[in-house]
């Protein structure tokens, strides 16, 4: 009976094995087949001037700049089994709508930086921004372009927003986990309300040195630093607060870590 036992679960590691062996086969075509695919895409410039835009990314690494001469450019490089890109782009004579989508092919966000999606616009229109981001790295280099509003919804990672010398009216970010920096820097020609609903991690945002700034802080569970402001129950202000042709206004709401205000 003990060698019968013996020689069962002999047969029965036999079998696991030889399952393993099989699996660790099968994975290795799947990766195998997992072939690097690219897009390349421009959009020229047509009746337009102004272009509502839609960006969708599930992970990898997302950056996006004002560098074209056309309406846009789109470049992507990445795994076929990982996105499924769509680019499409509609226009009547007033307004142009842009929708750039890299989604996951899997039930489960795939995180690899490895599929890269890069988006150039023209510094010439006037962008509305919807941009979605899920796992990964992102930068949004948008120093100077004409943007009339923005939603940024980022997920998990490390996140930089430059806004700098935009003078945008409407913002609204919702940061998830990881790192998002925000630039805010520049001239301003008119005032902004920002509405910034913070995740867990750390938010640096820069502001202008030479304007009143106001924060009104809420929900929040960590530490707010500041160069100095003077701070009335959850409102924070600088002293240029009042005193300046524009002013930044920015409500923060909730967060578990830290908010860092840096003047540039």
């Amino acid at each position: 009976m003990q060698i019968y036992k013996s020689t069962y679960l002999l047969n029965g590691m036999k079998n696991i094995i030889s399952i393993l062996f099989i699996l660790a086969g099968f994975n290795s075509l799947c990766t195998a087949q997992d072939s690097k695919a690219s897009l390349n895409q421009i959009i020229k410039l047509g009746k337009s001037s102004h272009i509502k835009t839609l960006i969708k990314v599930s992970g990898g690494n997302l950056t996006v700049s004002g560098q074209s001469k056309e309406l846009a450019e789109v470049n992507l490089s990445y795994f076929k089994n990982d996105w499924n890109p769509t680019v499409s782009f509609t226009e009547n004579e007033k307004e142009g709508k842009l929708t750039i989508t890299a989604l996951s092919n899997h039930k489960e966000q795939h995180i690899d930086e490895k599929n890269v999606c890069q988006i150039a616009l023209n510094n010439k229109l006037t962008y509305s921004l919807g941009i979605a981001m899920g796992v990964g790295t992102s930068a949004f280099n948008l120093q100077g372009l004409s943007i009339d509003k923005a939603l940024f919804r980022l997920g998990v990672g490390a996140f930089t927003i430059n806004l700098s010398n935009t003078s945008i009216p409407t913002l609204k970010i919702d940061a998830g986990i990881g790192e998002a920096t925000i630039n805010l820097s520049g001239k301003w020609k008119n005032d902004l309300k920002a509405k910034i609903n913070a995740g867990i991690g750390q938010i640096t945002i820069i502001v202008p040195k030479d304007m009143g700034v106001k924060l009104i802080v809420s929900g929040f569970l960590g530490s707010v630093e500041t160069p100095g402001y003077q701070k009335k129950n959850r409102v924070y202000s600088n002293p240029n607060l009042g005193k300046t042709k524009h002013t930044l206004e920015l409500d923060i709401n909730g967060s578990i870590g830290t908010v860092i205000i840096k003047e540039q």
